[in-house]
Order: C-alpha cells, then sequence, then structure tokens
C-alpha cells in the first residue's frame, strides 16, 4: 500500500511539473524551437515622402491585385526577407503570424499582406503589423530593375482598406 502511495504521489507531481513547464513555454524550447527571424534588409526611403495629389497620380492605372507575398515583385520580396536568409518576414493572407507584443514562436512573421498591388515599376503593399497594437500599413514602392527598390511613402491606415477597381486602395 505504501508504494502504491509514492508511485501516486510521483505521478502527481511528475504531471505537475509537466504542466507548468509547459505553462512556461519551456518546452516549447527544448523540443521543436525554430531560429528566430531575423532582420529585413533595408530600404532606401525618400524622406521627404510625396503629397496627396502625388499619391493620387501613384495610384491611378490597373493595378494587378496580388495576394501572395511570393508573387510580389523580386525586389519587393527581397525587401522583406530577413537579412542574409531566405525567410519571409510576411505572412500571406489567412496564414498564422504574431498580432501582439507577446511573441509566442519567434520564428513566426510579425506582418501579414492583406493584398497589394502591381503596375509596371510601382507596387503597393496593404499589410497587417503586430506589435503594442495591431496596425494596418500602406506601402508605395518604387521598383527599378537598377535602382532596385525604393520606398517612396507609408503610412498607418486608421484601418484595414479594401479594393475599389476605380481608385485603388480606399477606406
Amino acid at each position: 500500500m505504501l508504494i502504491k502511495r509514492r508511485l501516486a504521489v510521483a505521478i502527481v507531481v511528475a504531471f505537475a511539473l509537466l504542466f507548468a513547464l509547459s505553462r512556461t513555454g519551456v518546452l516549447r524550447y527544448l523540443g521543436k524551437a525554430s531560429k528566430p527571424l531575423g532582420e529585413a534588409s533595408g530600404i532606401e526611403f525618400l524622406s521627404a515622402g510625396i503629397s496627396q495629389p502625388e499619391r493620387q497620380q501613384f495610384l491611378a492605372g490597373d493595378f494587378a491585385i496580388v495576394k501572395d507575398v511570393k508573387a510580389l515583385p523580386t525586389q519587393v520580396v527581397e525587401a522583406f526577407t530577413e537579412r542574409g536568409g531566405s525567410r519571409l518576414l510576411m505572412a500571406n493572407p489567412e496564414q498564422t503570424f504574431e498580432a501582439t507584443d507577446y511573441i509566442r514562436d519567434s520564428s513566426v512573421p510579425r506582418e501579414r499582406l492583406i493584398f497589394a498591388g502591381v503596375l509596371n515599376d510601382r507596387c503597393f503593399v496593404h499589410y497587417e503589423q503586430g506589435g503594442r497594437g495591431l496596425s494596418y500599413i500602406l506601402a508605395f514602392f518604387s521598383v527599378g530593375s537598377r535602382s532596385g527598390v525604393k520606398l517612396l511613402w507609408r503610412a498607418i491606415a486608421p484601418r484595414q482598406l479594401s479594393i475599389s477597381k476605380s481608385y485603388g486602395p480606399s477606406y
């Protein structure tokens, strides 16, 4: 009877220890912990930005809507790829990403594509960015074969934008 009681106590203690370890995330690091994502490669940013009429002119035209990060122009994909690596720093729509500042898995992107548009040497990217608060970002890029990619304008949108066929992204 004494052996059964000791065995039962040992089993309860083992389960309590495993539960405590799982709640603190230690098991994740002992098991299949992935390498954290690295930093993004640098993007040249025009500090002056562009005016409202220039933004409207940028969006003029029939953009091809893109909902897959890898379908963006190569230079833009490289801007959202970790420096010196091959992993994307942006998830596709409906994929998991870290939406808050409580990071559960540092190998999961902190940004997620909502939609993008491509027309000749112009590209806009609308995405969610996790952090202290979830942000909706709209960024305009100029893509050139020689000059690479230039970030022309970037802003935090007040909410997720929708697609309007006549004017591009709209509120």
